[in-house]
């Protein structure tokens, strides 16, 4: 049995859950019911979970999902709560935390969510969790990359380098967000070292995961409101300012746009991987001096240090900046091999990393249920050749499998394959919109995205 932070529950744990729930149960029938105007008076911070409401103060500090749970606080939130937890065991857990129901709430239409949990907990109940396979996995797949990093840094093998540099840097990124949703539960232990680890290949990804303590990461916060460009980060964020290229009516329009038809794939493939190689330079270099600045404190200066140190770890070890390279080769041959992966990377994983969120959605479907705006506004990318799923598989939780990641972001990568046929017969049965598009097809989605969006406004 799933708990809600997905670890397998024992025999005896799932035998106290199902007591708790069904005190829950008995409970509910003589509890008091809340009206908002109530909720306005509290003293407490609450949430609301399919009409009853919840008190979190003893529960925010030791919430499985970090930060995540202050996105609940003070609005009812059965969606976001079905979002992560698949087992209707996790309820138990809410157990000391009922307080009683919320008259007239307008509460989450959640019949889809609940017949899609039904299907997956079926599934989720008989999948074999004896063996740890994303730890295996995960520690198979570095011990790998050290070898690689052996052969193309020390030994300068080229072209193995321009054929699979990209499949590396992207497993570290994906690797890391692994890390960060729990995909690696079966010991402490060994997620804090495959999280070290990580941190460490992919640090400046670190913050757009993590966050901070007092905010929820711009990483969950696309998850919350996955394609909305007035609210998901990758719109308000990072499609904002003087872009080369728009590719949405909500990016700023500037005059050489109107030329983008043109260049949007050189300045992908070329441009953006040489500023990002001195972004990264600058950084490493901003992070050095900042070393020598007067430190306020051990604590803080010991925190510095291990952030610049990360930072230059990356810069060296990472397929994005092969930095080690220049340390054994002619620094001609590691530019060159640098800038040539890079834009070969930039091609081949357009599809995964850009296509599936630009499904944006109509006005007319911001009032539907959360899972089902989600099933218009996100695809998945269609890999019918079993050795390129392989691939997408050993990147980490299938990036190319978008939709059940986004409705299920608490799922481990090793079930998504599984749980997307599922899904995808139950939308056929249902006729629910199930989005599904092929890798050459992604580019001309782009190409025409690009055109329609390069004309100027009125």
């Amino acid at each position: 049995m799933e708990s809600p932070s997905g670890r397998q529950n024992t025999s005896a744990e799932v035998e106290q859950e199902t007591l708790d729930l069904r005190q829950v149960k008995e409970a509910d029938t003589g509890a008091r019911d809340f009206t908002h105007e109530d909720l306005d008076a509290l003293e407490f911070t609450w949430t609301i979970v399919d009409g009853r409401l919840l008190a979190l103060d003893r529960f925010i500090p030791s919430h499985p999902g970090g930060p995540l749970i202050n996105r609940a606080v003070g609005r009812d939130s059965s969606d976001l709560f079905h979002a992560h937890h698949t087992s209707e065991m996790a309820r138990a857990v809410l157990a000391k935390c009922f307080v009683g129901y919320v008259k007239s709430t307008q509460a989450s239409n959640c019949r889809i969510r609940t017949e899609l949990n039904k299907r997956l907990e079926a599934y989720i109940k008989t999948a074999k969790t004896g063996t740890p396979w994303a730890e295996v996995i995960a520690f198979s797949m570095l011990s790998l990359f050290s070898i690689w990093t052996y052969f193309v840094y020390v030994q300068g093998y080229f072209w193995l380098n321009i054929l699979s540099s990209w499949f590396w840097w992207r497993h570290l990124d994906a690797g890391l967000h692994s890390v960060v949703h729990g995909d690696f539960r079966y010991s402490e232990t060994l997620h804090r070292g495959l999280y070290r680890a990580y941190s460490l290949l992919c640090h400046h990804m670190l913050d757009h995961y993590e966050g901070n303590p007092l905010s929820l990461s711009q990483h969950f916060e696309h998850h919350l409101y996955t394609n909305d460009f007035r609210k998901d980060p990758d719109w308000t964020v990072f499609a904002v300012g003087r872009n080369w290229i728009r590719r949405h009516a909500c990016n700023a329009w500037q005059p050489y746009n109107a030329w983008q038809v043109f260049y949007w794939l050189p300045v992908r493939c070329l441009l953006e991987p040489v500023t990002e190689i001195l972004t990264m330079l600058a950084t490493c270099m901003n992070g050095a001096s900042q070393v020598f600045e007067a430190p306020a404190g051990l604590e803080k200066f010991t925190a510095r240090v291990e952030d610049v140190v990360s930072w230059w770890f990356e810069a060296f070890v990472s397929p994005g900046f092969q930095g080690a390279a220049f340390l054994f080769q002619p620094w001609q041959q590691a530019l060159s091999a640098l800038i040539l992966s890079r834009a070969i990377a930039k091609l081949v994983l357009l599809p995964f990393a850009e296509v599936q969120h630009f499904l944006m959605p109509d006005e007319s479907f911001q009032d539907e249920e959360f899972v089902l705006r989600q099933l218009r506004t996100t695809a998945n990318l269609r890999l019918s050749n079993p050795v390129v799923r392989l691939l997408d598989f050993l990147m980490f939780h299938g990036d190319s499998l978008q939709v059940e990641h986004h409705l299920w972001p608490a799922m481990s990568f090793v079930h998504l394959r599984q749980a997307s046929q599922i899904l995808k017969n139950t939308c056929q049965e249902l006729g629910l919109p199930y989005h599904e598009i092929g890798f050459w097809e992604a580019y001309y989605k782009v190409w025409e995205q690009v055109k329609v969006h390069s004309e100027q406004p009125e």
